[in-house]
């Protein structure tokens, strides 16, 4: 039996768009396989939220479930494709289904049974769960059905009454299907395969994960697609980030194996996996930015230029993404800033073909300055004026957005933002934060890793080497308010997600940090705490990390809890 599998990417809501995007597929492969793999909500994407309410939407998709059974009428293939159903028993409204067609009709449905809840989904809000079991039997092969958690649940049965793969185990199955909506971040290529492998062993059969490409929002999903044999061996998986179809076949007689085959034209089935970090944060902040630039409809991206690191990377990643054409940079030195960082912004934007503005702020800041002190009969502190420096960039940076329609890209990064080392209404304006979930530290490989795998665009070495600095007062450097960021990263990533962290990164951040005083993490910890209130008003940042501020950090602004006072706490906290 041949398998097609659609690594498609769609966007939240297009149900028609969406579906020509499938029928397409449809057309292209009906009449040369026996199968063909859609994956989870493909119909509405990723995830609809309450937009599942509406009528025109259901209406859409009614109307697009239509086209794709017509397709199917003298086809040789069957189409799984993932939509939502009206649950016709008590509870949530609908249920997270595929619907399979054959001959023009459906022949076959299936309902998720495992509605994750956690990180950043929300599945049980809207779903409730299915009830019938995911067997059926096709073209003499007997198949099984699993929709994404049903997979990951077996991990933890504590969380869920009942276990669909339990449910699978004994059914004799030739091939499990499992369709998806994954969405990507740091170590999750090869947690998939270990969590599907362990299914394949258990229940003596092949599995086919088929899942989706494309950004919505702050999730981007890699796609990865991959073929298992009986034995837990990986035969093949379609490489990330990009839509394809990938073929696969199935031979009854020898049904503990794939044999790999290609799509003239299709990225098919190749050893795809992205291995190293941080190639996979920039692919996946690449991938986000264009998804949420291209499917809003904006023709370009700007973003402030001061010739650090985090400035260059988020211009030069954008670059790379979009076109330089399509990207804009301004600097805007005060009285602070050196030579070299304007020089420096001259030559990254060079380096990079992207259009580099100049707007001075030095005659708004002595004039801000002035103004306070005529209005309030005393000068400004010192922390009021470097706000105000930040504030006068973030307004010209919108000034220019309103003007020609671009999306103000934030440049923040993840080791900032978590301890409110940012400025509401200066630097945290923006649209899309590329560097949100990216560490400082992360931002530094993130560049040198560009200049290796794009050296005709290369940043500046000068700014890669050169110490960090705000450039907000004179002979300002991060090291004046913040530790050294590798100790202040290695206190982040235990406080914010430690419990998703593999045992020996945990162990090598606890190293990393001996020695550290229990005063420094407790200050750390208090400035996560405190800064809930700024990331609030934070633009979508493109998720990365196993855990990121926003849909997947859910903390209350006003409440008064215990903070980690030191590493024996952060230690304690992971056993």
């Amino acid at each position: 039996m041949r398998v097609a599998i659609a690594q498609l990417n769609y966007t939240i809501g297009d149900v028609a768009g969406n579906a020509e995007k499938i029928l397409a597929v449809v057309e292209e492969n009906k009449n040369s396989v026996d199968l063909l793999v859609f994956t989870e909500l493909a119909l509405t994407g990723y995830y609809p939220q309450d937009l599942i309410y509406s009528k025109l939407v259901k209406d859409a998709q009614g109307k697009a479930l239509e086209s794709i059974g017509r397709a199917t009428e003298g086809a040789r293939a069957a189409v799984v494709v993932g939509c939502y159903t009206e649950n016709p028993f008590s509870g949530k409204p609908f249920c997270n289904s595929i619907k399979v067609f054959a001959g023009g009709v459906e022949v076959f449905n299936y309902s998720k049974k495992l509605l994750p809840t956690y990180n950043i989904f929300e599945e049980a809000r809207h779903f409730e769960p299915g009830r019938q079991q995911g067997a059926w039997f096709y073209k003499g092969y007997r198949l099984g059905f699993l929709i994404c958690e049903d997979g990951w649940g077996q991990a933890d049965k504590a969380v869920y009454p009942a276990n669909p793969v339990d449910e699978l185990k004994g059914q004799q199955l030739d091939l499990i299907i499992s369709v998806n909506a994954s969405p990507g971040n740091l170590g999750k290529q090869k947690e998939r395969r270990q969590v599907f492998q362990d299914i394949a062993l258990r229940c003596r059969a092949a599995v086919v994960y088929a899942n989706q490409v494309g950004g919505n929002d702050e999730i981007v999903f890699d796609g990865s697609s991959f073929a298992i044999d009986r034995f837990g061996k990986t035969v093949g998986m379609m490489v990330p980030f990009k839509e394809a179809v990938g073929i696969v076949d199935l031979e009854k007689n020898a049904g503990d194996r794939f044999c790999k085959r290609q799509l003239v034209g299709a990225a098919g089935f190749a050893y795809g996996e992205i291995t190293l970090d941080q190639e996979l944060m920039a692919e996946q902040a690449m991938v986000g930015l264009r998804d949420y630039v291209d499917k809003l409809g904006f023709s370009g991206v700007v973003a402030g230029c001061s010739g650090g690191i985090d400035s260059a990377v988020t211009i030069a990643l954008a670059a790379k993404a979009l076109g330089p054409e399509r990207v804009k940079a301004i600097t805007m030195p005060s009285e602070y800033s050196s030579d070299g960082s304007v020089n420096d912004s001259i030559a990254l934007c060079r380096n990079l073909e992207v259009e580099l503005f100049t707007h001075p702020i030095k005659d708004e800041f002595s004039l801000a300055r002035s103004g306070f002190r005529t209005a309030f009969g005393t000068g400004p502190s010192n922390l009021t004026l470097e706000n105000v420096q930040a504030r006068l960039r973030g307004r010209i940076l919108m000034e220019y957005s309103n003007h020609t329609g671009y999306l103000v890209l934030s440049t923040g990064n993840k080791s900032e933002m978590a301890v409110g080392y940012a400025t509401l209404y200066g630097d945290m304006n923006g649209g899309l934060n590329l560097l949100g979930d990216m560490y400082k530290g992360d931002v530094y490989a993130v560049a040198r890793w560009f200049n290796s795998a794009y050296p005709e665009r290369l940043i500046p070495a000068e700014i890669i080497d050169k110490p960090p600095s705000a450039e907000l007062a004179p002979g300002q450097q991060d090291s004046d308010t913040l530790p050294s960021y590798d100790i202040l990263d290695a206190i982040l990533r235990l406080y914010i997600e430690a419990d998703l962290l593999p045992g020996m990164e945990r162990d090598m951040q606890i190293r990393l940090l001996r020695g550290t005083s229990n005063e420094l993490i407790q200050k750390v910890c208090a400035m996560v705490d405190r800064a809930e209130f700024k990331r609030r008003q934070a633009p979508p940042i493109i998720r990365i990390q196993r855990r990121s501020f926003g849909s997947g950090r859910h903390l209350p602004i006003v409440a008064n809890y215990p903070t980690i006072n030191s590493l024996g706490d952060l230690s304690l906290m992971l056993r």
